[in-house]
């Protein structure tokens, strides 16, 4: 039973971590505050948990296993360079050609780095260089590459289950820059629901798309109509 009380309690050492646990969590809210503006698919809750748990096994790494002789502390700190790798991997993907979270999973790897480095009671450097990867992110998008983006999202509730493909097919023809077009049975009867997704450059018209999907089929039910715009690069 005493070996499970080998470490003492020093009020100053444990005040010193919850600081750093404290500043990485800004950090992290910081960098992860402009990625959500941005309409990325990490945010807030993402970028803190990443800091937080890279100072907390930071932490750890330094200072959990000084009972043990010749003890590595880089042991655990190096796992968290590989770990957010998996985090990082899953943000990135490919649409319609183009590769896209390439900079917000660049920004899950600095904050991880940020967060090992307020860990590692390098608080102002930790915080500096939060500061800059935020500069960084504003600064370019405010290079005049930000443009509006608008998006639709419909809802249609039909029992011809044909009119999936004349909608995306017809929805080519309205030089939309993206669309998708999806079909949902039913459970409870014996039609179906067609989720559109449209994204354009220009504001889209709810009038223009109802008398389109009206021109479909007369009988067609909307559901549900969202829109909604945000500013990419």
């Amino acid at each position: 039973m005493s070996t499970i009380f080998n470490h003492s309690f020093n009020s100053i050492v444990e005040l010193r971590h919850v600081i750093s646990i404290l500043i990485a969590c800004a950090c992290g809210w910081a960098i992860g505050y402009e990625r959500k503006a941005r309409n990325k698919q990490a945010g807030v809750k993402t970028h803190i948990i990443v800091a937080l748990t890279s100072a907390l096994m930071m932490i750890l790494s330094k200072e959990a296993f000084l009972d043990t002789p010749s003890y590595d502390t880089s042991r655990v700190a190096a796992q968290i360079v590989s770990g957010i790798s998996f985090i990082g991997g899953g943000i990135i993907f490919t649409r319609d050609k183009k590769v896209s979270g390439i900079t917000t999973a660049a920004g899950i790897w600095a904050t991880a780095g940020i967060g090992m480095a307020i860990g590692a009671d390098f608080w102002i450097f930790g915080s500096f260089c939060s500061f800059i990867v935020v500069l960084v992110q504003l600064v370019t998008h405010s290079n005049g590459r930000n443009h509006e983006i608008y998006q639709a999202k419909i809802v249609l509730e039909t029992i011809d289950i044909s009119l999936l493909c004349k909608i995306y097919t017809n929805l080519g023809t309205l030089d939309f820059r993206k669309y998708n077009v999806e079909l949902k049975e039913q459970s409870s009867n014996n039609s179906y629901d067609i989720l559109i997704s449209i994204e354009n450059d220009k504001e889209i018209s709810i009038i223009d798309i109802e008398d389109f999907l009206l021109n479909e089929d007369k009988n067609i039910k909307i559901k549900e109509f969202k829109l909604k715009n945000y500013m990419k690069s």
